[in-house]
């Protein structure tokens, strides 16, 4: 008995479960649709798309989705709890001056590491400093840093 099949018949073999694989895969995707479904007509997640600057010391409010520290001097900013409406929205503060920025959330910064939720975010003196929150269970969760120290006082 031979188990070999011909090179033609290994090929018709691929091109049929190809086929057979894209259609099922699109009967998925567009639920037996006949319309294209493309990506763009689809709302993926739900964010605030505005900026705000911060020109001198005070509390940043959750009213925008980039909040821009441009202070010319060191900024002494305060960030408040989210509330519950606000659960799972995204906020980016980035320095756009060269100082030492400091914000103070007070037991409400969750950065993934022990000892608890932490107090404050200090930026290193440089332009383009960061950091990434996400409001969960009220807390401010810390989804990335660039040149800045997460801190307990």
């Amino acid at each position: 008995m031979n188990n070999t099949i011909s090179e033609s018949a290994a090929r018709d073999f691929d091109a049929k479960n190809a086929t057979n694989l894209a259609s099922a895969v699109r009967e998925i995707i567009t639920g037996g649709a006949a319309e294209t479904q493309t990506l763009s007509n689809k709302t993926l997640a739900t964010e605030k798309h505005s900026n705000t600057a911060f020109v001198s010391d005070g509390a940043i409010t959750f009213t925008t989705s980039l909040a821009t520290l441009t202070k010319a001097g060191v900024g002494a900013y305060t960030l408040a709890a989210p509330a519950t409406t606000d659960e799972g929205l995204i906020l980016r503060i980035v320095s756009q001056t060269a100082n030492a920025h400091v914000i103070t959330a007070t037991n409400l910064i969750d950065d993934g590491v022990t000892g608890g939720a932490k107090d404050t975010i200090t930026f290193a003196a440089f332009v383009g400093a960061s950091v990434t929150l996400q409001a969960i269970n009220q807390k401010w969760c810390v989804l990335a840093i660039n040149a800045v120290e997460i801190a307990a006082v």
